[in-house]
């Protein structure tokens, strides 16, 4: 099966969590398509996945941008949809408010690849908003509050799921 991964993000968790996606997946002609770069056509293939960093509410925009240009292309392709977010929370808000209705219902699922707020690897306001939001669930009153990460535990189920077909 000839499988696109297309993703975009700022600080490298939508990539490192494609990479794995992609590494799992030996039996299978894989494409990974950078859309920051030079995006790659969905046509002739049989399977996608597409998604992207979430950040301060907005999906990434070369995401948003190859959804208004392929996504009319995608929709009629089996296709899952992801997304990375710090916040398990907003999930399912920010799947509604961020895809398309038509992309959404035609996706086979809807992934959370987790998310990070990793200082390190902001830059300028970023890192400062980031270091702030850290700060504040340290010093939640929540016992149980923890810093988001990545979930790579997720990717090895979608790749199980993508091994069946």
């Amino acid at each position: 099966m000839k499988i696109l991964i297309a993703y975009a993000g700022k600080s490298g968790g939508s990539r490192e969590m494609c990479l794995l996606l992609a590494s799992l997946l030996p039996n299978h002609e894989v494409v990974l398509s950078d859309l920051v770069g030079a995006p790659i056509s969905p046509v002739g293939f049989d399977y996608i996945v597409l998604g992207g960093a979430v950040r301060f509410g907005k999906l990434h925009r070369a995401v948003r941008t190859y959804i208004k240009e392929h996504g009319s292309a995608v929709e009629v392709i089996p296709h899952t949809l992801f997304l990375c977010c710090a916040f398990a929370d907003q999930f399912e808000n920010y799947a509604e408010m961020l895809f398309p209705a038509a992309l959404l219902e035609s996706a086979e699922e809807i992934v959370y690849f987790g998310g990070e707020l990793n200082s390190a690897k902001q830059r300028g306001f970023d890192k400062i908003i980031v270091r702030m939001m850290r700060s504040a669930i340290r010093d939640s009153e929540d016992d149980e509050a923890m810093l988001p990460g990545l979930l790579p535990e997720h990717v090895r189920m979608l790749a199980d799921r993508l091994r069946q077909l």
